[in-house]
């Protein structure tokens, strides 16, 4: 295994304003950060993601790049692979809020199963 691979948000979005869930038109978006991830997961021991000459990113790009994350792995493999070393406080404040809001669809998708199996 690969010892890092490095993300840089900039470089492949070619904004410092990212959006948008689905690379529908082509163009760079949060599936493709998501893809990125997903696709050099099991290659490397941890996943550095740059956010140098990014402002902010709307949240449903936070959810699709990093969020979806969580569907496919658990929190604690998240904290332990995915490294946000230039991440200043507001990119942070919106990492956690993406996280959190993504957890709780996650939990109430499960609670939603939950119980409409006891019928």
């Amino acid at each position: 295994m690969e010892s890092e691979f490095r993300i840089d948000i900039f470089d492949i979005m070619q904004t410092s304003t990212p959006s948008g869930r689905t690379n529908e038109d082509g163009s760079p978006a949060g599936n493709t950060i998501l893809n990125l991830i997903c696709d050099n997961w099991d290659k490397y021991e941890k996943i550095n993601v740059s956010f140098e000459g990014i402002a902010q990113m709307t949240r449903p790009f936070l959810d699709e790049a990093f969020g979806k994350v969580l569907d496919i792995h658990s929190l604690d493999e998240f904290n332990a692979k995915l490294y946000f070393p230039d991440a200043g406080d507001q990119i942070v404040k919106a990492l956690n809020g993406a996280i959190k809001l993504r957890l709780s669809i996650i939990k109430a998708a499960k609670e939603r199963k939950s119980s409409s199996e006891g019928f």
